[in-house]
């Protein structure tokens, strides 16, 4: 395996925040452990948080429930902060493995009240890919039940049920008798989807699905990306098309590799900067007053916990542009792609407006040794911004050209009829493969909100500093 970057393999470690030991009960008559998880929540957020400054004043004793404590500590802004109760299983999502069917599929109102899901992509070796589940497809029923409002997730995310499938004649949807029964399982999931380079023109395009910016338990996918960034490159590319659609995120270390694969030599061999990040005022001034690169002098603003830049590749593709595919399920991570390239090349991004998540996440488990409970916590504790300040796109990143992925209509990964692909092909060639538009293309079904993937954007090791 290549290595990324020593700065990535200096931060995969564990997050840990020493604690002041505190008299607990203090007169509260609630059960020990739930003090235990309140303190630890209170002393967490107050410590760690990007908006710590806005935290309300409440008294962690009196708080019952602390799931319910942790969402009420959050800034009104903050839609990406969470809680679990399950730290190794939510450390097992961070790499890529959890308990799953490998189909991901995306829920739309049918009818006023009728749900149906259509499968965006299927995981290589999982259950739904050994079944013959494919992309397109449409899950009508599940368990012999019609999926409406109150029920399309409860019945979608159970562990083992029965997916009935329709297709779409045109004006309806129509029953055809398939009936597939899915077991989730134990999967390590491989985030590279599809990838092919495209002999398309004369021109050879570069062409690579991928769901999350993760480098795996033992660096497996990491491989599997650079095996990707050796075939462009060997192959000649002359573009790359790095499809977005259904990623959610995950590492910025990550995220700054492949960008120093696909950026300018010159911006790549001058580690030019890819984002900045900005803490709480607490740790602003801790990382710039360190000697994190121990040369004997304060870090300043080029502290590795406040810029990270592009990494040395020996993959590197020396492209003046790159093309993104993008829906609002494109997020985090994906967006810091994009806008981290902006000043070096041209991005062109083509679908619709990505997610809008310029924040990045890390995990706080318990501090003590042994621990005290399971639970962990994902607090917004970063805000990110471009080398010219590009930041603030909490509605999303707009494409340069509009183009809807509608499912309906879905096409396998590399087909020139899938719209998106077709669009960048036109884009770098001059040529549509497109010879006309689809029958029935602008039939569009409303998206309705499903459970978001967490993924953990930053590992660090934070020091032992206190505000009180």
């Amino acid at each position: 395996m290549k290595n990324i970057v020593p700065l990535l393999m200096a931060l995969i470690v564990l997050f840990a925040i020493p604690a002041c030991e505190k008299e607990l009960n203090n007169g509260s008559d609630l059960p020990k452990e739930t003090l235990i998880l309140n303190n630890w929540i209170w002393d967490g957020m107050n410590e760690v948080y990007l908006w710590e400054a806005y935290i309300p004043e409440i008294n962690w004793r009196e708080e019952v429930d602390p799931e319910a404590f942790f969402y009420k500590l959050l800034y009104e802004e903050d839609r990406n902060s969470w809680i679990v109760d399950d730290y190794e299983e939510l450390a097992a999502m961070f790499d890529g493995v959890e308990t799953a069917t490998g189909m991901s599929a995306d829920p739309v109102l049918y009818t006023e009240n009728q749900v149906i899901y259509y499968v965006e992509f299927v995981t290589p070796g999982s259950p739904a890919d050994d079944s013959g589940i494919l992309r397109g497809d449409i899950i009508y029923t599940i368990d012999g039940n019609l999926l409406t409002k109150d029920n399309y997730r409860d019945l979608y995310y159970q562990t083992t049920a029965s997916f009935g499938f329709a297709d779409w004649d045109g004006n309806a949807m129509v029953p055809n008798g398939t009936e597939i029964s899915l077991t989730a399982i134990e999967l390590n999931q491989n985030p590279v989807i599809y990838d092919e380079v495209i002999d398309y023109q004369g021109q050879k395009i570069g062409y690579l699905v991928y769901t999350q910016f993760t480098t795996g338990q033992q660096g497996e996918w990491l491989d599997e990306l650079n095996r990707v960034f050796e075939d462009f490159k060997s192959d000649g590319v002359s573009d790359v098309v790095l499809d977005l659609r259904y990623n959610p995120g995950g590492s910025l270390d990550l995220s700054a590799y492949i960008a120093a694969s696909l950026a300018p030599v010159t911006a790549m061999e001058d580690s030019a900067v890819f984002v900045n990040l900005v803490w709480n005022k607490l740790y602003n001034n801790y990382w710039a007053g360190a000697d994190l690169n121990n040369d004997g002098s304060a870090d300043g603003l080029d502290s590795y916990q406040l810029r990270i830049r592009l990494p040395q590749s020996n993959l590197n593709l020396d492209l003046s542009t790159v093309y993104f595919l993008t829906t609002d399920g494109t997020a985090s991570a994906s967006e810091s792609l994009m806008a981290g390239l902006y000043p070096y090349m041209d991005v062109v991004q083509i679908g619709t407006t990505s997610y809008g998540k310029c924040y990045a996440s890390i995990t706080v488990d318990d501090w003590e040794d042994p621990k005290r409970h399971n639970w962990a916590m994902q607090p917004i504790v970063i805000k990110y911004a471009n080398a010219e300040g590009f930041t603030d796109f909490v509605d999303g990143i707009a494409p340069d050209f509009e183009v809807i992925d509608n499912l309906l209509y879905a096409k396998p990964f590399g087909s020139l009829e899938d719209p998106l692909l077709a669009k960048a092909l036109e884009e770098i060639t001059g040529v549509s493969p497109l010879v006309k538009k689809s029958a029935g293309a602008e039939t569009q079904f409303r998206s309705i909100p499903r459970p978001r993937k967490p993924l953990q954007e930053w590992k660090v090791d934070l020091p032992e500093i206190h505000k009180r």
